[in-house]
Protein backbone atom coordinates (compact mmCIF):
# COMPACT_ATOMS: atom_id res chain seq x y z
CA UNK A 1 0.00 0.00 0.00
CA UNK A 2 1.49 3.63 -1.15
CA UNK A 3 2.54 6.08 1.78
CA UNK A 4 -0.10 8.43 2.16
CA UNK A 5 1.25 11.96 -0.17
CA UNK A 6 1.78 14.38 2.87
CA UNK A 7 4.79 11.23 4.34
CA UNK A 8 6.22 12.51 0.87
CA UNK A 9 5.85 16.05 0.10
CA UNK A 10 7.14 16.88 3.44
CA UNK A 11 10.96 15.93 2.87
CA UNK A 12 14.18 18.02 2.94
CA UNK A 13 12.90 19.28 -0.03
CA UNK A 14 10.14 21.29 1.29
CA UNK A 15 11.94 24.35 2.07
CA UNK A 16 14.12 24.92 -0.84
CA UNK A 17 10.84 24.45 -2.88
CA UNK A 18 8.74 27.07 -0.32
CA UNK A 19 12.22 29.33 -0.11
CA UNK A 20 9.69 32.36 -0.38
CA UNK A 21 7.38 31.35 2.80
CA UNK A 22 10.34 32.78 4.76
CA UNK A 23 11.23 34.59 7.92
CA UNK A 24 9.86 38.04 6.72
CA UNK A 25 6.70 36.70 5.50
CA UNK A 26 6.55 34.66 8.54
CA UNK A 27 6.85 38.00 10.64
CA UNK A 28 4.26 39.57 8.81
CA UNK A 29 1.91 36.51 9.56
CA UNK A 30 2.91 37.15 13.18
CA UNK A 31 2.10 40.68 13.23
CA UNK A 32 -1.62 40.34 11.69
CA UNK A 33 -2.46 37.40 14.41
CA UNK A 34 -2.66 40.15 17.37
CA UNK A 35 -5.32 42.44 15.30
CA UNK A 36 -7.33 39.26 14.94
CA UNK A 37 -7.47 38.06 18.54
CA UNK A 38 -5.80 37.07 21.01
CA UNK A 39 -2.89 35.36 20.97
CA UNK A 40 -1.20 35.43 24.33
CA UNK A 41 -4.33 36.03 27.12
CA UNK A 42 -2.16 36.00 29.82
CA UNK A 43 -2.83 32.60 31.43
CA UNK A 44 0.56 31.19 31.00
CA UNK A 45 -0.86 28.70 28.33
CA UNK A 46 1.05 27.40 25.43
CA UNK A 47 1.31 28.50 22.31
CA UNK A 48 1.37 25.18 19.91
CA UNK A 49 2.07 25.92 16.40
CA UNK A 50 0.11 23.18 14.64
CA UNK A 51 2.40 21.68 11.04
CA UNK A 52 5.35 24.02 12.18
CA UNK A 53 7.17 22.42 8.80
CA UNK A 54 10.98 23.46 9.64
CA UNK A 55 9.69 26.07 12.60
CA UNK A 56 10.78 29.44 11.29
CA UNK A 57 7.42 30.69 12.86
CA UNK A 58 8.79 29.52 16.72
CA UNK A 59 11.48 32.01 17.36
CA UNK A 60 9.38 34.75 16.31
CA UNK A 61 6.88 33.32 18.90
CA UNK A 62 8.93 33.08 21.77
CA UNK A 63 10.38 36.53 21.04
CA UNK A 64 7.01 37.45 22.66
CA UNK A 65 8.01 35.65 25.71
CA UNK A 66 5.60 32.51 25.18
CA UNK A 67 5.26 29.20 25.74
CA UNK A 68 5.98 27.53 22.28
CA UNK A 69 5.65 23.98 20.78
CA UNK A 70 5.75 23.05 17.37
CA UNK A 71 4.19 20.04 16.31
CA UNK A 72 5.05 18.22 12.78
CA UNK A 73 4.55 14.32 11.61
CA UNK A 74 7.64 15.35 8.89
CA UNK A 75 10.95 13.98 11.05
CA UNK A 76 13.20 15.91 7.74
CA UNK A 77 11.30 19.09 8.77
CA UNK A 78 11.68 18.87 12.09
CA UNK A 79 15.55 18.42 12.31
CA UNK A 80 15.33 21.44 10.38
CA UNK A 81 13.36 23.26 13.09
CA UNK A 82 15.80 22.35 15.95
CA UNK A 83 17.76 24.95 17.15
CA UNK A 84 14.84 27.36 16.85
CA UNK A 85 14.14 27.60 20.89
CA UNK A 86 11.02 25.84 21.52
CA UNK A 87 10.21 22.25 22.48
CA UNK A 88 9.55 20.12 18.74
CA UNK A 89 6.93 17.39 19.14
CA UNK A 90 6.19 14.58 15.82
CA UNK A 91 3.12 14.11 15.60
CA UNK A 92 0.34 13.50 13.11
CA UNK A 93 -2.44 16.32 13.93
CA UNK A 94 -5.28 13.98 13.95
CA UNK A 95 -3.76 12.63 17.39
CA UNK A 96 -2.27 15.30 19.24
CA UNK A 97 -0.51 14.71 22.31
CA UNK A 98 -1.50 17.35 24.18
CA UNK A 99 -3.64 17.14 27.22
CA UNK A 100 -6.71 18.97 27.68
CA UNK A 101 -7.14 22.62 27.37
CA UNK A 102 -3.21 23.17 28.17
CA UNK A 103 -3.60 25.80 25.11
CA UNK A 104 -4.06 29.55 24.48
CA UNK A 105 -3.49 29.35 21.43
CA UNK A 106 -3.39 26.90 18.18
CA UNK A 107 -1.96 28.31 14.92
CA UNK A 108 -2.48 26.31 11.63
CA UNK A 109 -0.23 28.25 9.48
CA UNK A 110 0.48 27.98 5.42
CA UNK A 111 -2.25 25.82 4.72
CA UNK A 112 -1.06 23.53 7.26
CA UNK A 113 -4.67 22.01 7.22
CA UNK A 114 -7.53 20.31 4.89
CA UNK A 115 -5.28 17.48 4.02
CA UNK A 116 -7.83 14.97 5.17
CA UNK A 117 -11.13 16.17 4.32
CA UNK A 118 -13.53 16.87 3.17
CA UNK A 119 -15.67 13.71 3.86
CA UNK A 120 -16.20 13.71 7.17
CA UNK A 121 -13.41 14.03 8.70
CA UNK A 122 -13.39 16.31 11.49
CA UNK A 123 -10.47 15.27 13.72
CA UNK A 124 -8.16 17.81 13.29
CA UNK A 125 -10.60 20.25 14.49
CA UNK A 126 -11.87 17.98 17.23
CA UNK A 127 -8.50 17.87 18.46
CA UNK A 128 -8.00 21.83 18.25
CA UNK A 129 -10.64 22.26 19.76
CA UNK A 130 -9.91 19.53 22.50
CA UNK A 131 -6.83 21.21 23.78
CA UNK A 132 -7.54 24.96 23.74
CA UNK A 133 -8.68 26.38 26.73
CA UNK A 134 -12.08 27.81 26.83
CA UNK A 135 -11.46 31.60 25.65
CA UNK A 136 -8.31 30.47 24.00
CA UNK A 137 -8.11 30.85 19.48
CA UNK A 138 -7.52 28.62 16.58
CA UNK A 139 -5.88 30.59 14.02
CA UNK A 140 -6.34 29.32 10.47
CA UNK A 141 -4.18 30.39 7.73
CA UNK A 142 -5.99 29.00 4.63
CA UNK A 143 -5.90 29.15 0.81
CA UNK A 144 -9.38 31.33 -0.56
CA UNK A 145 -10.90 28.08 -1.53
CA UNK A 146 -13.22 30.53 -3.85
CA UNK A 147 -10.72 32.05 -5.88
CA UNK A 148 -8.60 28.61 -6.01
CA UNK A 149 -11.89 26.88 -7.37
CA UNK A 150 -12.76 29.95 -9.57
CA UNK A 151 -9.07 30.27 -11.13
CA UNK A 152 -8.92 26.22 -11.89
CA UNK A 153 -12.37 26.10 -13.15
CA UNK A 154 -11.36 28.60 -15.81
CA UNK A 155 -7.72 26.68 -16.74
CA UNK A 156 -5.92 24.34 -14.38
CA UNK A 157 -2.42 25.64 -13.92
CA UNK A 158 0.89 24.00 -14.92
CA UNK A 159 4.36 25.73 -14.73
CA UNK A 160 7.83 24.94 -14.39
CA UNK A 161 10.43 26.20 -12.39
CA UNK A 162 14.01 25.94 -10.44
CA UNK A 163 14.51 25.65 -6.79
CA UNK A 164 17.52 25.66 -5.43
CA UNK A 165 19.70 22.62 -7.27
CA UNK A 166 15.96 21.44 -8.30
CA UNK A 167 14.25 22.13 -11.41
CA UNK A 168 9.96 21.69 -10.26
CA UNK A 169 7.45 20.59 -12.42
CA UNK A 170 3.52 21.61 -10.75
CA UNK A 171 0.71 21.23 -12.09
CA UNK A 172 -2.42 21.73 -10.19
CA UNK A 173 -6.16 20.62 -10.81
CA UNK A 174 -9.93 20.59 -9.39
CA UNK A 175 -10.83 16.86 -8.24
CA UNK A 176 -14.19 15.44 -6.71
CA UNK A 177 -16.51 17.87 -8.46
CA UNK A 178 -14.35 20.99 -7.12
CA UNK A 179 -14.67 19.76 -3.41
CA UNK A 180 -10.77 19.14 -3.81
CA UNK A 181 -7.40 20.60 -5.69
CA UNK A 182 -4.54 18.22 -6.28
CA UNK A 183 -0.93 19.38 -7.47
CA UNK A 184 1.00 16.86 -9.10
CA UNK A 185 4.60 17.97 -8.36
CA UNK A 186 7.96 16.58 -10.22
CA UNK A 187 11.12 17.07 -9.14
CA UNK A 188 14.26 16.41 -10.87
CA UNK A 189 18.00 17.39 -10.23
CA UNK A 190 19.01 21.15 -11.71
CA UNK A 191 21.98 20.16 -14.53
CA UNK A 192 25.51 19.87 -12.61
CA UNK A 193 23.52 20.04 -9.29
CA UNK A 194 23.30 16.07 -8.82
CA UNK A 195 25.25 16.63 -5.39
CA UNK A 196 23.33 18.79 -3.84
CA UNK A 197 19.99 17.41 -5.18
CA UNK A 198 20.83 14.34 -3.32
CA UNK A 199 21.43 15.59 -0.59
CA UNK A 200 17.48 17.25 -0.52
CA UNK A 201 16.87 13.12 -1.07
CA UNK A 202 15.93 13.96 -4.59
CA UNK A 203 18.46 11.15 -6.78
CA UNK A 204 19.03 11.75 -10.43
CA UNK A 205 15.71 9.57 -10.85
CA UNK A 206 13.45 12.43 -9.77
CA UNK A 207 10.66 12.40 -7.94
CA UNK A 208 7.35 12.63 -8.63
CA UNK A 209 4.45 13.22 -6.04
CA UNK A 210 1.02 14.38 -5.33
CA UNK A 211 -0.35 17.01 -3.00
CA UNK A 212 -4.01 17.19 -2.13
CA UNK A 213 -5.46 19.81 -0.07
CA UNK A 214 -9.82 19.72 0.61
CA UNK A 215 -11.54 23.05 -0.63
CA UNK A 216 -14.03 24.02 2.11
CA UNK A 217 -15.80 26.72 1.45
CA UNK A 218 -15.96 29.38 4.44
CA UNK A 219 -19.57 28.92 5.44
CA UNK A 220 -18.59 24.85 5.53
CA UNK A 221 -15.40 25.97 7.63
CA UNK A 222 -17.11 28.07 10.06
CA UNK A 223 -20.25 24.78 10.81
CA UNK A 224 -17.30 22.42 10.99
CA UNK A 225 -15.33 24.87 13.67
CA UNK A 226 -18.64 25.50 15.14
CA UNK A 227 -19.86 21.79 16.02
CA UNK A 228 -16.76 21.97 17.53
CA UNK A 229 -17.97 24.78 19.57
CA UNK A 230 -15.29 27.25 17.79
CA UNK A 231 -16.89 30.36 16.81
CA UNK A 232 -15.37 32.70 14.09
CA UNK A 233 -14.36 36.21 15.37
CA UNK A 234 -12.47 37.66 12.86
CA UNK A 235 -11.01 37.00 9.68
CA UNK A 236 -8.69 38.87 6.67
CA UNK A 237 -8.00 37.82 3.18
CA UNK A 238 -4.09 38.11 3.46
CA UNK A 239 -1.37 39.08 5.60
CA UNK A 240 -1.76 42.85 5.46
CA UNK A 241 -5.39 42.73 6.87
CA UNK A 242 -7.43 43.21 3.91
CA UNK A 243 -10.83 42.17 4.26
CA UNK A 244 -12.03 38.85 2.69
CA UNK A 245 -12.61 38.11 -1.02
CA UNK A 246 -10.03 40.61 -2.14
CA UNK A 247 -6.65 39.11 -1.48
CA UNK A 248 -5.65 35.18 -2.15
CA UNK A 249 -5.76 33.83 1.55
CA UNK A 250 -8.18 33.62 4.29
CA UNK A 251 -6.83 34.35 7.84
CA UNK A 252 -9.60 33.16 10.37
CA UNK A 253 -9.40 33.53 14.17
CA UNK A 254 -11.80 31.35 16.35
CA UNK A 255 -12.90 31.53 19.55
CA UNK A 256 -13.28 28.58 21.85
CA UNK A 257 -16.39 29.10 23.57
CA UNK A 258 -16.67 29.27 27.53
CA UNK A 259 -17.90 26.59 29.49
CA UNK A 260 -21.84 28.00 30.66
Amino acid sequence: MAEPWYRTAFGAFYPVLYAHRDEAEALRCLELLPRLAPLFDGRALAVLDLGCGDGRHLPLLRARGSAVIGLDLSWPLLQAARGRGAPLVRADMRHLPVRDGACGAVLSLFTAFAYFGPVGDESVVAGVARVLAPGGHWFLDYLDADHVAAELAAAPGRRTRTAGPLVVTESRHLEDGGAAVTKRVTLRPAPGLEAEAAALDVGVEGLVYEERVALYPLAELDAMAGRHRLRRVAAAGGYDGEPLGTGTRWLLAYRKETDA
